[in-house]
């Protein structure tokens, strides 16, 4: 997927994203996560987001502190059409925590 903006990064630029779901426990299942995060490829460094409850997406800490080893919670990478799913899902039932929130 490119990003084409959103109010953060202006529309002209097409840059790569990466989601990623967030899970509270192994066994939970990929398409109904705690939280997505994405990572806007943005240079010198990688922009990264969380969608919150207000369904906008807000700067993330959330990987770089699992990098730097606060890893209570695991993430999985999945495709832009899970994330959309996951998005669509929480639209119409309500949305669950958030990394960030």
């Amino acid at each position: 997927m490119t990003y084409q903006g959103d109010g953060c990064i202006p529309e002209r630029e097409m840059l790569p994203v990466s989601f990623f779901a967030v899970v509270l426990e192994p066994g939970n299942p990929r398409d109904r996560p705690a939280g997505l995060v994405r990572r806007i490829h943005t240079a010198p460094v990688p922009t990264d987001e969380s969608l919150h409850r207000d369904l906008q997406w807000h700067p993330s800490e959330y990987l770089r502190r699992y990098w730097l080893g606060h890893n209570e919670l695991d993430h999985v990478e999945i495709s832009e059409e899970e994330a959309e799913a996951v998005i669509a899902h929480w639209r119409e039932h309500g949305v669950a925590w958030r990394p960030g929130d």
